[in-house]
């Protein structure tokens, strides 16, 4: 029988990731084994609070989040059960899940104050997915191991996604809570053989070969999440040094860098430029990166579009990196706090009733040229013009802030840029 998963050895491994003593913790908990598991053992160390995520897509949901309510009830512990609204996907169902929870969590946990929110993410869960990614033929990057932390996206590092977990055995986890004598809920949907993680996960229980342990693949994974390291330094310093980070979200740049890096350093900074200047929390597939990078370093480059990403030829050799119009949000109210297309953060104060925040476009530029005639003189090509941020009253614009312009109304907005885990100088 597994040996049992104390509180200590969870303190230890908290203390790894960097956590502090006495950090206030929110445990994702879904109701198995894992997370309970790790709510429980959290809860005899720390101040936590149980986040659970009731998506609505089985009629049973609501009663087994209540059940787990009970539970924590009985155990002390704080538990706010968060609900997914609105229409569900048809397909895609796990991955859209996935994206909803961790929103819904990340918000409670900036409304609240906690920058910590642990997720139980184990050794087998590292097997799976590397074999699954594995079947996808994916690099370096998407083998590569989760990392015991990381930053929640859209929160500029104010929330700390933590993983202290990562080395233990599923079995472990549940002969801890054999041990304690709790029981726990389990997910039809961990049965259901459509799911392509379900039929890993029964592969790996009687694997055709030996190294085809769960511990063995976590182990690659771990070497892998290495070797993602070493090369997300390299690329890291080649787009400090070689890509101009624009106030405005544009990225410019010459592609005649990309030949002082090996190739796979260039592909990968490509990416994170899409990624960037999309904020998007994915990449581009590799083929298509490949595709791109040949066409920038052509003797003649007419430009191209890529994952909502538009590169321009602009003055002498440089390309700029800009949003692609139509890939960008539309417009949305005006409101303190909120966000724009993922890439900027909105401050609103005074009277902003009625005002909407989207992409000035091609109308919206005609009309602030009549407002504001000096703008004509910016250097940014047509394209990027047309897609910055403006606020409207109507279909009148009353602010440009990148194109530092505004009148009445829209002097009360501003905006900031996201990071999106761009490299700082």
């Amino acid at each position: 029988m597994a040996q049992r998963l104390t509180s200590t050895d969870l303190k230890e491994a908290l203390s790894a990731c960097g956590v502090p003593d006495g950090a206030p913790l929110a445990v994702a908990v879904s109701g198995g084994p894992d997370s309970l598991c790790l709510v429980l053992l959290a809860s005899e160390i720390a101040n936590v609070v149980c986040l659970t995520v009731d998506h609505g897509l089985r009629p049973e949901s609501a009663a087994e989040s209540a059940t787990l309510e009970k539970l924590m009830a009985d155990k002390g512990i704080p538990c706010h059960r968060l609900v997914w609204q609105g229409k569900k996907p048809e397909a895609n169902i796990q991955a859209e899940a996935r994206i909803a929870r961790y929103h819904l969590m990340n918000d409670w946990c900036v409304a609240n104050g906690v920058g910590y929110l642990l997720t139980a993410h184990h050794q087998d869960d590292q097997a799976e997915t590397l074999l699954l990614r594995l079947a996808r033929g994916s690099g370096v990057y998407g083998l590569a191991a989760m990392p015991p932390t990381s930053n929640m996206p859209g929160t500029d590092g104010r929330i700390t996604l933590v993983r202290p977990l990562l080395g233990v055995p599923k079995k472990q986890l549940m002969a801890t809570l054999e041990a304690m004598k709790v029981g726990w809920l389990e997910d039809p949907s961990n049965k259901a053989m459509q799911f392509d993680r379900v039929k890993v996960r029964l592969f790996l229980e009687n694997p055709p070969l030996e190294g085809l342990r769960a511990d063995r693949l976590a182990a690659t994974a771990g070497r892998l999440r290495r070797t993602r390291d070493a090369l997300e330094y390299y690329e890291n310093r080649w787009l400090t040094e070689n890509v101009e980070y624009r106030h405005d979200g544009t990225l410019m740049f010459d592609p005649a860098a990309f030949d002082s890096v090996p190739e796979e350093i260039m592909l990968r900074a490509i990416a994170s430029m899409c990624r960037t200047v999309s904020g998007e929390r994915y990449v581009p597939r590799m083929e298509k990166l490949e595709r791109a990078a040949d066409a920038m370093r052509a003797p003649v480059f007419s430009g191209l579009t890529l994952y909502g990403v538009q590169f321009i030829p602009v003055s002498g050799t440089q390309v700029l990196a800009t949003r692609e119009l139509r890939a960008a949000q539309g417009r949305v109210p005006v409101a303190e706090g909120g966000s724009w297309d993922n890439r900027f953060d909105i401050s609103a104060k005074g009277d902003i009733a009625g005002l909407e925040i989207g992409p000035l476009g091609q109308e919206g530029w005609n009309r602030a040229l009549k407002a504001w005639p000096d703008i004509r003189q910016t250097t940014l090509p047509l394209a990027a013009r047309i897609v910055l941020p403006a606020v409207f009253d109507g279909e009148d614009p009353l602010a440009v802030p990148h194109l530092e312009v505004a009148l009445g109304r829209g002097n009360a907005v501003s905006l900031s840029l996201k990071s999106h885990g761009w490299p700082k100088k």
